[in-house]
């Protein structure tokens, strides 16, 4: 019997020896162990989401695009002309944006421009979200995305242009504030 008491007892000290070693107090005055200490301590890497290509990005601003423009079609009471998608990172994080070209004609026919614009969509990796528009009342042509900035050419006529052909060219860098590009 005495043997019995003494190896539970050398079993007891060794087990409390143990746990004594593996506890930490915590901000609430209770023990935890240093194993549960290590698992509160340590953050978990973020979940990365899969990032959608420059040829995704496009599609889903043309469709978002797409879908906003009867309001646009509307207003200038027009129909579509030219639409050309570009690509190029405008705002400074790496990935590539899309911007979108279009230009409007008259609802009843004829070649005249009736209005055009850009419309600016900035790809977060997992889609693509609209920041900003462009629709000056001159026309212009767009040129091209390059360090973080997109360039337009403004377009005026001289006294003795043809209607076809405006000759004063202006490089223009756009802006983007609130929502609109200047």
């Amino acid at each position: 019997m005495k043997k019995t008491h003494l190896l539970f007892g050398s079993i007891i000290s060794f087990l409390s020896l143990l746990n004594c070693d593996n506890k930490k107090e915590n901000t609430n005055g209770n023990q935890i162990s240093s194993v549960a200490a290590k698992q509160v301590i340590t953050k978990r890497p973020p979940i990365k989401q899969a990032s959608i290509s420059t040829e995704q990005a496009v599609k889903l601003a043309e469709k978002q695009f797409e879908e906003y423009l009867p309001k646009i079609l509307d207003d200038y009471d027009a129909r579509p002309d030219l639409q050309e998608s570009h690509t190029g990172d405008f705002t400074g994080d790496g990935i590539s944006d899309v911007v979108i070209y279009f230009s409007l004609a008259p609802q009843d026919g004829g070649n005249a421009l009736v209005g055009q614009g850009l419309a600016l969509y900035k790809n977060t990796g997992t889609n693509v979200k609209v920041i900003a528009g462009y629709e000056p009342n001159y026309l212009f042509t767009f040129e091209k995305i390059s360090d973080g900035k997109i360039y337009v050419e403004k377009l005026e006529y001289a006294e003795t242009d043809g209607r076809c052909c405006p000759s004063i060219r202006t490089e223009h860098v756009l802006k983007i504030s609130g929502g609109k590009a200047y």
